[in-house]
């Protein structure tokens, strides 16, 4: 056995060394080195708590994350990802330029001394700016529709203020502080709990993983009342400037949709526009009325359009000459023992004055002159002629209108 151990031993030790070249060489070949490329590695901001003592909120401009190069065997490297490694700044080290120095290490301290990492980018910029603490009221937003013949009345958020905090160009983009609550198909009362939402003047999100609240959530109470469609009702008072009418009034809408208690909405038939004043004017008035001011207590209006338009249209009086004769004039309430006889019925002028839309079209047989005879005794009189009534018109008899009056002759 000895001899068989010892006989050829250079050879045989020689056999050895070139088993483990061989082995060396076919290590090398398939566990070779390589470079890979690791990105998106999130970066920790470690003390940042020293800046909110300051009073001070940061943002990160860049380097939230950072990618690397690792080389080292493929049997260590070629399975790593970015989950494999830990990636720090510290806040506490930032320079006069806001910038911070990113490090990385692998999670698996045995790989450490197997690997070398080269970094794309290893440099956080910061922001920095105050933080500030400002109250807000919260408010109530309804989405959806209620029930027909329903609307929405009051509403409350619990808490009705919250406080927020966080940096300064944050909050000043706040404008509003909603709850929203979806009211569709409802009829009756609503609780409900919603998330405080924090939005700008163009009704969008202000989302900052630095801003703060008070409370995130706000407990909400809406009240549902029933709803009547009455009509509105102008009257206008004084009256326009000499020769000056009112020839229209026009307003829209003419109805409006009104919510309360039942029992008090049941008594309401119309709302009341009455002191929309045309005193003295030569023109025409065209305004808007503000609904909410004429509206009874205890009652608002369903609907957001809370005004009316109104135009009173103002014309200037015009003036028409008829002239009658004695044939256009009946006489009325005779007696049957005397004859009537009209004198100087060439010279009679009637002035109708109005609008022109009311006078342009009056003739004789449109205003139906008449004499009442009833109170004529014999002789001569002055007569009074009296004429069809006619709403916004005016009559002027220009000269006199002289009647006898005798028996009559039996012959």
């Amino acid at each position: 056995m000895k001899k068989f151990f010892f006989h050829n031993v250079g050879y045989k030790l020689l056999a050895i060394i070139f088993a483990i070249l061989l082995w060396l060489v076919v290590v090398n070949i398939t566990d070779y080195t390589i470079t890979v490329k690791i990105e998106d590695i999130p970066v920790d901001q470690k003390n940042s708590d020293v800046l909110e003592d300051l009073d001070q909120v940061y943002d990160v401009v860049k380097g939230d994350t950072v990618d690397i190069y690792v080389k080292g065997r493929r049997s260590v490297v070629g399975n790593l990802t970015a989950r494999n490694f830990y990636a720090y700044a510290d806040v506490t080290q930032m320079s006069i330029t806001n910038s911070v120095q990113i490090y990385v290490e692998p999670r698996n301290k045995s790989i450490e001394d197997e690997i070398s990492i080269e970094y794309v980018d290893n440099i956080m910029q910061l922001s920095l700016e105050d933080r500030v603490k400002e109250q807000f009221p919260v408010k109530v937003d309804v989405e959806g529709e209620t029930a027909n013949g329903y609307a929405i009345g009051e509403t409350l958020a619990t808490p009705n203020i919250v406080t927020i905090e966080g940096p300064k160009s944050a909050i000043e983009k706040i404008t509003d502080v909603t709850v929203v609550v979806d009211v569709k198909g409802t009829d009756k009362n609503v609780t409900a709990v919603g998330d405080i939402l924090l939005l700008d003047a163009y009704g969008e999100r202000v989302k900052n993983d630095k801003i703060q609240l008070s409370q995130t959530q706000a407990d909400v109470v809406i009240n549902v009342y029933p709803t009547k469609t009455v009509d509105i009702d102008v009257e206008i008072k004084g009256k326009p400037a000499d020769e000056y009418a009112i020839s229209d009034i026009v307003y829209q809408p003419q109805t409006v949709e009104i919510a309360g208690d039942e029992n008090v909405i049941n008594g309401i038939d119309k709302i009341e526009i009455n002191d929309i004043s045309v005193s003295g004017l030569e023109e025409s008035l065209q305004t808007t009325v503000n609904l909410n001011d004429y509206i009874p207590e205890g009652v608002f209006l369903a609907r957001p359009d809370s005004e009316i338009a109104l135009t009173v249209t103002i014309e200037k009086l015009t003036t028409k000459k008829i002239n009658l004769k004695g044939t256009d004039i009946t006489l009325k309430n005779k007696n049957n023992d005397y004859e009537y006889e009209i004198e100087s019925s060439d010279n009679i002028i009637v002035e109708a004055s109005g609008l022109e839309n009311l006078v342009s079209g009056l003739d004789t047989s449109a205003i139906t002159p008449e004499i009442d005879c009833s109170d004529l005794g014999l002789g001569t009189h002055n007569a009074t002629i009296e004429f069809k009534t006619i709403d916004g018109v005016k009559y002027n008899v220009v000269g006199v209108v002289k009647i006898n009056v005798h028996t009559k002759n039996n012959e």
